[in-house]
């Protein structure tokens, strides 16, 4: 009973510290966005971990709980959201748009690698998702076919439009907003990108994934309170109805792949939602601190660790077999600071942290009332880390890897590209004839 009420008190604490860092960060600006949403996240993370805690079912599954990897882990994630915190505190009214059509090109390859999904989506429709609410037992047969398959990822590649679409997942709902935003709107592009979106929701459902939906789901929660501010009275409105009712549509399979996956078990329903929210927090707080095993970048930076070493796990079965030894593993959640921890250190990940995080900050730190594309296109990045594995892990790991790499090459692309237009500056056909009549005079 001690050591209960020991760790409720120590989880009460790190669950008033995110309540007492959301009240500091609105202090001045009041405004929502995106750095609202994650804190918020985190909180609502912190209340499930008590719930979890208190079940007499879950709490057994859990060490003692110390005061010091709740201080690493609050840390940490103040540090990866130290660019959100600041573009936050330095706030921009508009966005300075890149003059290049490459943004349209990359929106129609995300969109054409959509549109060749559709087919597998309608062809399983009825296995898939029908079968979820006529069938009990579909979600978990979905489940575990899918997680047989997964033995074989990684490999090789056999789907081309699928690996696409990934690679592009975080850009197409990043491009959404952007071209919402603007005050020239392309509906084709916006109606295919909002198609694209619905591909990425609807793509794990039918395989009987919840992970998939929920990442979508909270990056487009993201994308959208970065962006919010940048979207008409009108256009805020129109995203909130929308999104709301996506989201009850959403609500329904997924909580028949719930029902189908622990409905049976001893926990109920309510008591897996607990834990399966929940469990991030405690898991880090007894596990991820531990020096003892890692797995040397197995998980966080695999593609580029696979370049150096064949023999590097091509997925997360191998990856397993390869660290059976570890106390706790990727079958687990540990949020993505618990990944990183557990794939180079507490140290190592510390100053990996302290070192990316530290570049982007230097990256915006210029400012004025405009925000270029390029400089957004970082901070977005940062909030898709924070916001998908404040709960769960690094979902950018394994072949997800490829995401990170699409990301920094449009980053890349978009800051040079702005710098070049800066220094040789596009001259428009009339004003290079009214400059040579100007010489002529």
């Amino acid at each position: 009973m001690r050591q209960l009420t020991s760790d409720n008190l120590l989880t009460m604490f790190y669950l008033l510290a995110w309540v007492l860092t959301l009240a500091w960060y609105q202090r001045k600006h009041k405004n929502a966005d995106a750095g609202t949403a994650i804190m918020g996240s985190y909180i609502l993370y912190a209340v499930f971990s008590l719930l979890t805690l208190n079940d007499p079912l879950f709490a057994v599954a859990f060490e003692p709980l110390r005061v010091l990897p709740y201080i690493y882990l609050y840390v940490m994630l103040i540090i990866a959201l130290a660019p959100v915190i600041y573009h936050h505190h330095h706030p921009t009214v508009a966005i300075d748009p890149p003059n290049t059509r490459v943004l349209k090109m990359i929106a129609l390859a995300s969109i054409f690698s959509a549109i060749l999904i559709i087919p597998e989506i309608i062809f399983n429709f009825k296995s898939g998702l029908v079968s979820l609410f006529t069938d009990i037992d579909a979600g978990m047969d979905n489940y575990k076919e899918q997680a047989e398959e997964s033995s074989d990822a990684g490999s090789a590649i056999t789907n081309l439009p699928a690996i696409v679409y990934n690679a592009l997942t975080e850009i197409t709902v990043f491009l959404f907003f952007f071209f919402i935003s603007q005050k020239e709107k392309s509906k084709f592009i916006i109606f295919g990108l909002m198609i694209a979106v619905g591909v990425g929701i609807l793509y794990p459902i039918i395989h009987g994934s919840r992970g998939g939906v929920i990442m979508m789901v909270l990056t487009v929660i993201g994308a959208y309170m970065l962006f919010r501010r940048y979207l008409s009275k009108k256009l805020n409105r129109i995203v909130q109805v929308t999104g709301l009712t996506c989201m009850v549509a959403i609500a329904l399979p997924v909580a028949a792949i719930t029902v189908s996956r622990f409905g049976n078990m001893g926990g109920g329903v309510m008591g897996f939602i607990n834990w399966y929210v929940g469990q991030g927090n405690l898991y880090f707080n007894n596990y991820c601190l531990d020096t003892k095993h890692i797995r040397h970048g197995d998980r966080t930076i695999n593609l580029a660790k696979r370049l150096i070493d064949h023999s590097t796990p091509k997925n997360y079965i191998e990856q397993r077999e390869k660290n059976h030894n570890m106390e706790i593993n990727d079958d687990i959640f540990t949020t993505f600071v618990g990944d990183f921890a557990l794939d180079f250190g507490p140290v190592a990940a510390f100053i990996i942290f302290l070192v990316f995080n530290g570049w982007v900050l230097l990256a915006i730190r210029a400012r004025s009332d405009t925000i270029p594309l390029h400089n957004l296109l970082l901070i977005y990045f940062t909030v898709c880390v924070t916001i998908q594995g404040g709960m769960t892990l690094f979902s950018f790991s394994y072949t997800a890897n490829l995401r990170v790499v699409t990301i920094f090459l449009l980053y890349a692309y978009l800051r040079y590209h702005s710098a070049l237009l800066k220094r040789f500056p596009l001259v428009n056909n009339s004003t290079s004839i009214n400059n040579e009549e100007d010489n002529k005079t």
